[in-house]
């Protein structure tokens, strides 16, 4: 069977289109979402609502990222950046979950094989797409919240808007490839979507055990979510973002001979 040259580049552009779809949705409702919470802001900031956070044990304040709120860039860390890797985990999840295992579920894994494509290419296009989708879901995140808070004068920078975006690429590609490679072993998405949100939910509660409790502060190692970081207050953490991307390659390099040792049932 002949490969044409292009093929990674030809499968990775139609697979791009076709996660835009959903991705578009996602970038609409979580970037509405972020936009409602920079328009509350000044009301919350007004109104003497943070001045009983202070009665808050400090572990507690430090686990959930509540620190001083009086201005915008906390204030969004704590009450969305803080827990939306768990939520925006659900893209990648679900698609990679469906790339290869749903696939097989629903009998189109074989058709896809039947084409001209080296499984290898099929790997690689799924995760390089979804990487292109997601990082263009964040941009838009980025730019609107950031079009919020300059409409309301709220303080919030460029800078501080695009890299708490770009913050959640890292660690959603980490589990979106873990996802991954479970879909490449398993044959049910179900299993694969269970056995992935069950390890993120998982590492985000020893996050927060560590953090809460000093003396379990060493389990956090454990976590992906220790090289999370909050990067709208305090920068982009590059050396949790190399280790969560690293973490990353290696899952999909794992991924690619997982996929291609495995039968495919019809």
């Amino acid at each position: 069977m002949t490969h044409h040259p292009n093929t990674l580049r030809i499968y990775t552009s139609h697979l791009i289109r076709q996660y835009w779809r959903t991705g578009a949705i996602w970038a609409i409702a979580f970037g509405l979402y972020v936009a409602m919470m920079v328009l509350v802001f000044p009301s919350f900031r007004d109104s003497g609502a943070f001045d009983a956070l202070d009665s808050y044990p400090e572990p507690l304040r430090k686990a959930f990222g509540i620190e001083e709120m009086t201005s915008i860039g906390p204030f969004l860390q704590a009450e969305i950046y803080s827990y939306a890797p768990l939520v925006l985990a659900f893209f990648p999840i679900m698609t990679f979950a469906s790339a290869l295992a749903g696939a097989e579920e629903q009998g189109a894994l074989d058709i896809l094989l039947g084409n001209p494509l080296p499984r290898h290419t099929i790997v690689l296009s799924i995760w390089i797409a979804l990487a292109a989708v997601l990082l263009g879901v964040l941009m838009v995140v980025g730019g609107i919240s950031w079009l919020m808070a300059l409409a309301i004068d709220a303080g919030l920078g460029a800078g501080q808007a695009f890299r708490a975006a770009w913050n959640l690429f890292p660690i959603c590609m980490a589990f979106g490839s873990l996802t991954l490679l479970l879909s490449a072993r398993l044959r049910r998405r179900g299993t694969v979507i269970g056995l992935s949100f069950g390890i993120m939910f998982l590492m985000y509660l020893i996050d927060i055990i560590g953090k809460i409790a000093p003396d379990y502060d060493a389990l956090r190692w454990a976590s992906a979510f220790r090289f999370y970081g909050d990067a709208i207050s305090n920068g982009i953490p590059w050396g949790g973002t190399a280790i969560l991307i690293a973490a990353s390659l290696l899952l999909l390099g794992a991924t690619i001979p997982t996929f291609d040792k495995r039968d495919v049932y019809t």
